[in-house]
């Protein structure tokens, strides 16, 4: 019973809006990725469906597809992603992460990356879930001299929880080509709310 009653009381402080909602937010979030990349012999490549363009001086070549050998997998990443959202429920970010392909052991490379998304937002008490796409690229040390850049596109979906008028935590899962699928989870800050016109904060 008292189970139930301590249940109750968070999910309806959670529901109930803080006192003042701003209509329009500049955010920045800090946090980790983690992802199921196939590091394929003896460089960072993505799953056979995505794109590479390798950018080492002895090959300008596309290729698509690649190795089916896999050595190893998993990427590990820290992110930054500033991001606004709009009253009409428009979201946009950028992001730049830098970690490490290979963390199951089998090789290592590593990686520096970046992404543009766009999507969709909608604020439910002090939670915001969001759905966005995110195109963005990695790239990867293969050997001492050489580099590799792999193109990826994602499905995002996830859910901001407010703690204060200002900051929140931040968790979402992804799926879609060159990724394969993951998770992320971030700690994050309004840095600047908009108000509209007559209404105070």
């Amino acid at each position: 019973m008292k189970t139930c009653v301590v249940v109750t009381a968070l999910v309806i402080a959670a529901l109930v809006p803080s006192r003042s909602q701003a209509q329009s937010r500049v955010s920045i979030e800090l946090g980790g990725v983690v992802s199921a990349y196939d590091v394929v012999g003896s460089r960072t490549g993505a799953t056979s469906a995505a794109i590479r363009t390798p950018d080492s001086t002895s090959s300008s070549s596309v290729v698509s597809g690649g190795p089916t050998e896999t050595v190893s997998q998993g990427i590990a990443a820290f992110e930054v992603r500033p991001t606004v959202t709009l009253q009409g429920g428009f979201l946009m970010g950028v992001g730049f992460r830098v970690g490490q392909a290979g963390i199951d052991g089998g090789s290592g490379a590593s990686l520096v990356g970046a992404d543009i998304a766009l999507g969709y937002q909608h604020m439910f008490g002090r939670f915001m879930p969001f759905i966005k796409g995110m195109f963005g690229l990695n790239s990867y040390d293969t050997t001492a001299v050489n580099r590799q850049t792999d193109l990826r596109l994602d499905a995002v979906i996830g859910s901001r929880l407010y703690l204060s008028n200002r900051m929140f935590v931040s968790a979402s899962a992804f799926a879609g080509w060159g990724d394969r699928y993951g998770a992320s989870l971030s700690v994050g800050a309004d840095i600047v709310h908009v108000f509209r016109r007559g209404v105070m904060p």
